[in-house]
């Protein structure tokens, strides 16, 4: 059995640079395609796997990375 490294949400923010109301709205309009949930889960704590997330913030997921679209206009 193989070990797959996995970030919280919380880790999955600090590397994208967004807060954690940001990270629910984006996921939820499916604008972060590199998530992809571990199960089982630890308790109720969400795990994601690194290495997409890793890939998706180096830029090699092949779509740009800026989430400025994303934010709300008065």
């Amino acid at each position: 059995m193989s070990l797959k490294r996995a970030y919280t949400i919380v880790e999955v923010c600090a590397i994208l640079t967004i807060n954690r109301r940001t990270f629910f709205h984006l996921r939820k309009a499916g604008q972060l395609p590199m998530l992809e949930e571990l199960k089982p889960r630890i308790g109720r704590m969400v795990r994601y796997r690194a290495d997409l997330v890793d890939r998706y913030a180096d830029g090699q997921w092949g779509q740009p990375r800026s989430f400025a679209s994303h934010r709300r206009t008065a």
